[in-house]
C-alpha cells in the first residue's frame, strides 16, 4: 500500500512539474529563437544630432540595451548586440556577424533625422528584397511603434539598406521618431521613454512570432 501511494505521489509531481514547464514555456514565447540586436551607427559616427545635441549613437544604444533585456526577460530569445559600448562597427562587420551566427532576426536599431525641426513620425523598413517574413516582422513592429509614440505614420515601407539586403535572415531596421525634433529630442533624454520603445519593439517581435 504505501509503495502504491509513493508511485502516486511520483506520478502526481511530474505532472505538476510538466504543468509548470508548459506554463513557463507559455510565457517565453521566444523560446530558441536566436536575435542580432544592432544599434545604428557608434564611435566616429553620431547618426543624426539632435539641436540640443543628443546624438542618435547615445539614443540607438540605450534602446537596443532595453530591447535586449526585454527579448530575453520577456521572451526566452538568446540575443547578440553587434555592439555593446560607443565604438564604430562597419556595415559588413555587422551582416557577417548576423550571417555567421546563424540568426533567425536582425534588428537595426534608429532614429531619423530632419533639416526640419518640425519633421516627426514612425517608419519601420525591410528589404525591397525581403521575405515574406521581414515584411510581417515590420508591418508588426511599426503598429506597436504608432502605438507607443502617437507619431505620424510615415509606414512600413522598403528600402535597400545595406543592413537589410545583406543579412541572411528576415531583417527589418525602426526608425521611431526624429531627434532632430527638438520635443523629441527632450522625451529621447528619458529613460523611461526609451525603454517604453524597446519594449513595444518587443511585442511587436513576440506578435511576429505569434
Amino acid at each position: 500500500m504505501f509503495q502504491r501511494k509513493t508511485i502516486i505521489l511520483g506520478l502526481v509531481i511530474i505532472m505538476l512539474l510538466t504543468s509548470l514547464t508548459e506554463a513557463f514555456a507559455a510565457t517565453q514565447p521566444l523560446s530558441g529563437i536566436k536575435i542580432v540586436v544592432d544599434p545604428g551607427h557608434g564611435g566616429w559616427d553620431p547618426g543624426a544630432v539632435g539641436a540640443n545635441g543628443l546624438t542618435e549613437k547615445q539614443v540607438n544604444l540605450q534602446v537596443s540595451e532595453a530591447l535586449r533585456n526585454c527579448l530575453v526577460e520577456y521572451g526566452g530569445a538568446t540575443v547578440k548586440m553587434t555592439r555593446t559600448n560607443d565604438t564604430h562597427i562597419s556595415l559588413k562587420s555587422r551582416v557577417s556577424m548576423a550571417n555567421s551566427w546563424n540568426a533567425d532576426r536582425f534588428i537595426s536599431i534608429h532614429h531619423n533625422g530632419s533639416i526640419n525641426s518640425a519633421h516627426n513620425g514612425t517608419a519601420v523598413y525591410s528589404s525591397t528584397k525581403g521575405s515574406w517574413q521581414s515584411h510581417d516582422l515590420r508591418n508588426k513592429v511599426q503598429n506597436q511603434l504608432l502605438t507607443m509614440t502617437g507619431l505620424r505614420d510615415l509606414g512600413a515601407n522598403t528600402a535597400n539598406f545595406y543592413v537589410l539586403n545583406n543579412t541572411k535572415m528576415p531583417a527589418i531596421l525602426t526608425e521611431a521618431s526624429f531627434i532632430t525634433n527638438p520635443q523629441e529630442e527632450a522625451e529621447l533624454r528619458s529613460p523611461n521613454y526609451l525603454w517604453r520603445e524597446a519594449y513595444y519593439i518587443y511585442q511587436g517581435i513576440a506578435d511576429h512570432f505569434k
